[in-house]
């Protein structure tokens, strides 16, 4: 089977969360997807959770990295590796909703956009359900002013096509966990078509002791402050 669509979702020592993941994904209405998951020199059992996942169901791909080479360059790896002309970012602890790749794809045919982003539910490192947001328009204007797009980066999806222009930034952006907020920002000023989805796509996982909550804020304003500088010379 020729997948529609990819998921390629980066794991490092996810060994609590993956195997909901990936049957998160697995568990689409919409069937002809295959899920590409990126072992990023996981040191727990993380790899083997998956290589039993793989051997169950045929359209799970694991890469596997010898070392730790960090999520922008795992998403990067995995972009490559993914066959689907629609790729749909997940991080190995956040979970798809049922209909995530069909509302995507239909968005994708309806607004024939290149990239689609959508509406999340948080939830606490348990699983428990907290909070429902809502996506809003990508807003040149009000993501300079205020620092951030509010786009859910396990939401996202896009053309395959992209990644030949833009990749994941492998440096400080990656180090402070902004890389997806660059990644955003460079599809914009390629300029990319973005559309988004009302509903869910996403169960973003909030936990303790991920680069969200140990980067220094002050870093992260600094390194966003000089990207912004640099692109509105």
């Amino acid at each position: 089977m020729n997948p529609k669509a990819s998921f390629v979702i980066p794991a490092y020592n996810v060994q609590a969360w993956i195997a909901e993941t990936i049957q998160s994904c697995l568990d689409q209405s919409f069937r002809k997807i295959e899920v590409v998951v990126v072992n990023d020199g996981s040191t727990d059992h993380t790899k083997e959770i998956i290589e039993q996942m793989a051997k169950k169901d045929a359209r799970v791909v694991l890469v596997d990295l010898e070392g730790n080479v960090g999520r922008s360059e795992a998403r990067n790896i995995g972009n490559q590796k993914a066959s689907g002309e629609i790729i749909m970012v997940l991080d190995g602890d956040d979970k798809a909703t049922r209909q995530r790749a069909k509302d995507t794809l239909a968005c994708f045919e309806l607004n024939k956009p290149d990239l689609v982003y959508g509406g999340f539910i948080s939830m606490d490192s348990l699983g428990n359900m907290r909070h429902r947001f809502s996506p809003n328009p990508f807003n040149r204007e009000q993501s300079i002013k205020n620092m951030t797009h509010g786009i859910c980066h396990s939401t996202l999806a896009y053309r395959k096509g992209v990644t030949l222009n833009v990749q994941y930034a492998v440096d400080d952006f990656s180090k402070l966990g902004i890389d997806d907020w660059k990644f955003i920002w460079d599809c914009h000023l390629k300029g990319y078509k973005f559309a988004y989805v009302k509903s869910p796509l996403c169960y973003y996982r909030m936990v303790e002791g991920t680069v969200t909550h140990t980067r220094n804020p002050e870093d992260v304003m600094k390194t966003k402050e000089k990207y912004l500088a640099e692109i509105l010379k």
